[in-house]
C-alpha cells in the first residue's frame, strides 16, 4: 500500500521540480538576451562624452568660470535622441542639433548608424547590432534615414557644419560657423556631436566660448575649463599613444585655435567682421 500511495507523490514532485527548471531555462535565457541587448546597445542611449555647459567644475581647479554657464550648449557622440532629449529636458526653448560628422551617417530605427559600424570596418559588436535591429550583418542603406529627419520625430531643430580638428578648414567653412553662431537666438540650445564626441565637438565648443568670453576670458582658462567638462585639451600637442592624430596636426590645431581667438578680440574691438577677411590680411604680413 505505502508504495502504491507513495508513486503518485513521487511523480508529482518530479513534474514539479521539471517545471521549476524549465522556468530557471526560460527565464535565465531572458535575462541573457536583456543583458547582451544592454550591453550592446547601451552606448546609443546613453551618449558617450556627453557633457553639458551647466556641468559642475571641481573648485579646486583654478581656472576663470565666467560666462560659462550662460552658455546654453552641450556635446557629446552621436546617441539617439529619445535619450538626449531626456537629459535635456529641463532646457526651455528650440534644440539646435549640431552635427560635425563628415561619415556617412543616419538613424535605423532611431539607433545611429554610428553604433552599426556603417561609417568604418565594421567590428563584432557591430555585426551583432546589425543583426539584432535589422535581421542581417550586411549594411541595409535603403532602411537609413538622414539625421535631420530625424531630429525633426522629436522636435529638435538641425544644422550640418563642415569642420575637421585633423586639418584646418577653410575659410569659407569658417565664415559658415561664425555667421550660424551670429544667428542663434538667445533662448536655443545648442548640442554639438561628431563620431566620437571630441576633436571636433570639441573645437566648436572651443569655439563657441571664444565668441561668447574673448577677451574677458582668456584663452588658456577657455580652453582648460572646456578640457575639465571632457572636451580634447587643445593645447596638448603630444601625440597619443595609439592615437590617430600626427605631431603636425595637433599643432595646427593649437595653431588654429589662437588665431580664433585674436580674430575674436579684434572682431569685437571693431575690426574685421569676417575671418576669411582677417585671416587673408594675416597671411599677407606673413609673406
Amino acid at each position: 500500500m505505502a508504495s502504491k500511495h507513495g508513486l503518485p507523490g513521487r511523480v508529482k514532485v518530479s513534474t514539479l521540480l521539471k517545471k521549476i527548471s524549465l522556468k530557471k531555462i526560460i527565464f535565465g535565457g531572458i535575462g541573457t538576451f536583456v543583458l547582451v541587448l544592454f550591453f550592446l546597445f547601451f552606448d546609443a542611449f546613453y551618449g558617450r562624452n556627453f557633457r553639458s555647459m551647466e556641468d559642475k567644475i571641481s573648485p579646486i581647479q583654478t581656472v576663470d568660470l565666467r560666462g560659462l554657464q550662460d552658455i546654453r550648449a552641450s556635446g557629446g557622440s552621436p546617441t539617439c535622441f529619445i535619450s538626449l532629449k531626456w537629459k535635456l529636458r529641463h532646457i526651455d526653448g528650440p534644440i539646435i542639433i549640431v552635427d560635425a560628422m563628415s561619415e556617412y551617417h543616419g538613424f535605423i530605427k532611431s539607433i545611429p548608424t554610428a553604433f552599426l559600424g556603417y561609417h568604418k570596418l565594421a567590428k563584432l559588436k557591430h555585426l551583432a547590432r546589425r543583426f539584432l535591429l535589422t535581421g542581417s550583418t550586411g549594411m541595409h542603406p535603403e532602411l537609413v534615414i538622414s539625421e535631420k529627419e530625424e531630429a525633426k520625430k522629436y522636435d529638435l531643430d538641425y544644422k550640418k557644419v563642415n569642420v575637421s580638428s585633423t586639418f584646418i578648414s577653410s575659410d569659407e567653412d569658417i565664415d559658415n560657423i561664425i555667421a550660424f553662431y551670429d544667428s542663434i537666438p538667445e533662448n536655443t540650445w545648442l548640442h554639438f556631436h561628431c563620431s566620437h564626441g571630441k576633436g571636433r565637438t570639441s573645437l566648436m565648443l572651443v569655439m563657441l566660448d571664444t565668441m561668447k568670453n574673448a577677451p574677458q576670458i582668456s584663452l588658456k582658462d577657455i580652453v582648460k575649463r572646456q578640457h575639465l567638462l571632457g572636451s580634447e585639451d587643445l593645447f596638448n600637442t603630444e601625440v597619443w599613444e595609439n592615437g590617430t592624430y600626427t605631431k603636425m596636426q595637433l599643432e595646427n590645431r593649437k595653431e588654429f585655435v589662437e588665431k580664433f581667438y585674436q580674430f575674436i578680440c579684434q572682431r569685437k574691438a571693431g575690426g574685421f567682421e569676417k575671418w576669411s577677411d582677417w585671416h587673408q590680411t594675416q597671411y599677407k604680413r606673413v609673406q
